[in-house]
This record gives structure tokens, sequence and C-alpha cells, in this order.
């Protein structure tokens, strides 16, 4: 199958329909995307003429194309695929013998941010040996504090889509303030009270000192709080 349709038209819809479903859920794949697609009347409009041009009426099989694309584009870093390219971290799976891939929020991990996925309750701190002890971060727990505090940095209230736009949409660091490397067990988090959304600048500069400044010490730096 060619391309029958404008990639420019159809991938900021993909982005939104993964950027919605990140919200709630830690994955979305490919097939999920291209069901979702035909559930917005915009998007389904651009597949329907996108069906015209393709020996098919199977707008399933035309979405799904479409989803392929996107994959493609950010494979290979294009113009047309930048404001995706490392907004989300991708695997590979296997859905009844085929192998898709699979969509989950991308963020640079610093000391204490919450980036890996694990089911309920929040287990936090689970080891595993690679050449030191890394220690498993939650991604469900880190979703679970953005809905509590937003998105916003808690220190110096920076918000990544205010400034940057459709990029920024839902990009923030997660701050754990226990530290998991002290802790030396599993134990199961607490998203309003164990982690707060910040802005990489201000998490950057609570780790610059061990023992980490604490968040109200950071916004009394920053003339944020008397």
């Amino acid at each position: 199958m060619g391309v029958a349709f404008s990639k420019q038209t159809i991938f900021p819809f993909i982005g939104d329909v993964i950027d919605d479903v990140l919200q709630s859920s830690s994955s979305i794949n490919r097939d999920e995307i291209a069901k979702k697609l035909l559930e917005s009347p915009e998007s389904q409009e651009i597949i329907n003429s996108a069906v015209e041009k393709y020996k098919t009426d199977d707008l399933l099989k035309v979405s799904g194309n479409m989803v392929d694309w996107f994959s493609a584009e950010i494979t290979k870093q294009s113009n047309v695929a930048i404001p995706w390219v490392n907004k989300y971290a991708r695997k590979r799976i296997k859905i009844k013998r085929r192998e898709i891939w699979e969509y989950s929020l991308a963020d640079d991990v610093l000391p204490n941010e919450v980036s890996e996925v694990a089911d309920e309750p929040f287990i936090e701190g689970s080891t595993k040996k690679v050449l030191t002890n890394a220690y498993e971060r939650n991604r469900d727990a880190r979703t679970e504090c953005i809905k509590i505090y937003g998105v916003a940095c808690v220190c110096c209230g920076f918000d990544f889509q205010e400034k940057y736009g459709d990029i920024g949409k839902y990009f923030i660091h997660v701050h754990h303030i226990r530290l998991l490397s002290e802790l030396k067990k599993e134990y199961v988090v607490n998203p309003q009270e164990d982690l707060r959304p910040v802005c990489p600048n201000c998490h950057a500069m609570i780790h610059r000192k061990n023992p980490p400044f604490s968040i109200e010490e950071i916004k009394k730096m920053i003339g944020q709080v008397n």
C-alpha cells in the first residue's frame, strides 16, 4: 500500500489519540490507535478520503496503515514526525502472532523520576540487577500524581504546553520526595504524599545536594514563597 494521505494532516490526530489515552493509561498499541482514529469525525473524514485512493474499503486497514507510517517517520526522525520523536517510548509486543508497536510516554529520567510501568498498587523500589541496583519506577503512580497536582511545576509554576504548544502537552517530571535508594525494599507509594510534578530545571536543582533540597527550599530560592 502506498501513501494516499497527508502525513501532516493525520499525524496530529494520531498524536492526540495517544496523548488522550496516556492521561489515564500507561500504554496504547498500534491496533488500539487505529480503532480510536475511527471514533473521531475529523480523523475518520481523512480516512474516508484516503480510502478512495486505496484498493480497499476497509477503514480499519487504512487507519492502521496511517499509524504504521506515523511509527516509521518517528523511527526515521523525519521533520514531519519531530513533535513526537522524543515524546513516546515504543516497544514491540505480540498480538495474535503479529508484532506491533506499543506506545508510552518517554520522559527524561533524572534521579527520583517515575518512569516505568507496573501494576497497582503502586509498588516502588523493586530492584533488578544491571551493573548496580536500579530501582524500578511506576508510571501509573506518575499518572495519578499528575491527576492530583496537574502538569505545572509545583516549584516555579512552569507549564510546558503553555510555553511550547502541543509538543509540551503532558510533559513534566515527577519528583519522588522519598529517596528510593535509601529504602532498600519495596513499598507502596502514595502519589499524593510521595510525588510532585516538577520541571526539569527545578528537578535538577533539587538534586544539587544529597539529601536533596525540599520543594519549599527551592521555592524560597526563586522567590515563590517568603
